[in-house]
């Protein structure tokens, strides 16, 4: 396996533009979400056909009793998720965040389930009400450029989709401040 380096802009204290979490001005927010992903980049991995890439708070645990899935993406062609590539980018899947009322322990109806997990399928920024947390980016490079994740998909799904097919890992973290209100 090969280990690649992944880039994501911070600033000297290691934390991540508040425009793309919770503290962010209201004209980076979504019905008052933050849905503006930042710009990821990573190093080409030799032979690599195609990426996927996860966030994942594992600081959420103490406010949520798990670790929350800010953005699942598969199918990512070239070395760079550009800014706000989660609303803007057609070509990648996405998977189901956090927010999502999921499956099994949801009372909703199944269409109900099934249309929030789809409305759920983007980025959500950082909005820890904690205190500071951590954040880790991974991309995986894979042998193929495309795997099969039909919508509404779960990081599981993208996991066994991937499973078999990588070729290398990058990793990087960043911090996102407690939220302000």
């Amino acid at each position: 396996m090969q280990f690649f380096k992944v880039f994501v802009h911070t600033d000297d204290q290691g934390f991540l533009d508040l425009k793309f979490g919770g503290n962010a001005q209201a004209q980076f927010l979504e019905h008052g979400l933050p849905k503006r992903s930042p710009e990821i980049s990573w190093e080409a991995v030799p032979g690599a056909k195609g990426y996927a890439l996860e966030i994942v708070d594992d600081d959420a645990a103490f406010v949520v009793g798990k670790s929350f899935i800010h953005w699942v993406v598969g199918n990512i062609t070239g070395t760079k998720l550009a800014e706000n590539a989660s609303v803007e980018n057609k070509h990648i899947a996405q998977g189901v965040n956090s927010l999502t009322e999921g499956y099994w322990r949801s009372s909703l109806s199944p269409e109900e389930k099934h249309a929030s997990n789809l409305a759920n399928s983007t980025y959500i920024g950082p909005m820890p009400p904690n205190g500071d947390h951590h954040y880790l980016i991974q991309v995986y490079a894979l042998d193929v450029a495309h795997v099969d994740l039909k919508p509404p998909f779960f990081i599981g799904d993208l996991h066994d989709a991937i499973r078999g097919h990588i070729l290398g890992l990058g990793r990087v973290e960043f911090k996102y401040p407690k939220m302000r209100h």
